[in-house]
């Protein structure tokens, strides 16, 4: 062999390595598109456990929220303003899920579940005027969408929700 023939073979091999560790850097960054995936779903999932597990918890912010979220002027100042936190985090929950349903991050599948969610608590009688009065603490897309809403109807009410099934 000459050093002409000797410099194609090195060259050809080390192609076929640059090559070998493309495939492999696509497969690495792959599995961390999903790992990162799985990360914030399971974020979401998270959060939303934890506002509806703290509402569980404690007898009285269950029925502040229910009782004001159906009649906000019955409600006091103070059930009011405790109310007004707990859909806050309801409502920026619901924008981060929807962000990341239009990044392509949450598929459309598992969107549909909090979207239907989002509706159940947008329609309770004292929700719309408060989303009137803070949408623009929410990004502009997402206060758009939430804006474009109509009621599912086979989407329950959070009464509907908390009665026995029968």
């Amino acid at each position: 062999m000459n050093v002409e023939t000797i410099s194609a073979w090195a060259q050809l091999l080390a192609s076929v390595g640059v090559i070998g560790s493309l495939f492999y850097l696509a497969a690495q960054v792959r599995q961390n598109t999903r790992s990162s995936r799985a990360v914030v779903v399971d974020s979401l999932a998270r959060s939303m456990h934890d506002l509806a597990f703290a509402m569980a918890q404690s007898d009285e912010l269950l029925k502040i929220v229910t009782t004001t979220l159906h009649d906000w002027d019955a409600a006091t100042e103070i059930e009011r303003a405790r109310a007004a936190s707990f859909v806050l985090g309801y409502f920026k929950l619901f924008e981060n899920a929807w962000f990341q349903m239009c990044k392509g991050t949450l598929e459309r599948d598992q969107w549909q579940g909090y979207d239907a969610f989002l509706r159940t608590v947008l329609f309770q009688p004292a929700v719309k005027p408060w989303w009137k009065m803070r949408r623009t603490f929410f990004a502009p897309g997402f206060r758009e969408y939430v804006d474009q809403c109509k009621p599912l109807p086979d989407v329950p009410t959070l009464t509907d929700i908390v009665q026995r099934p029968g």
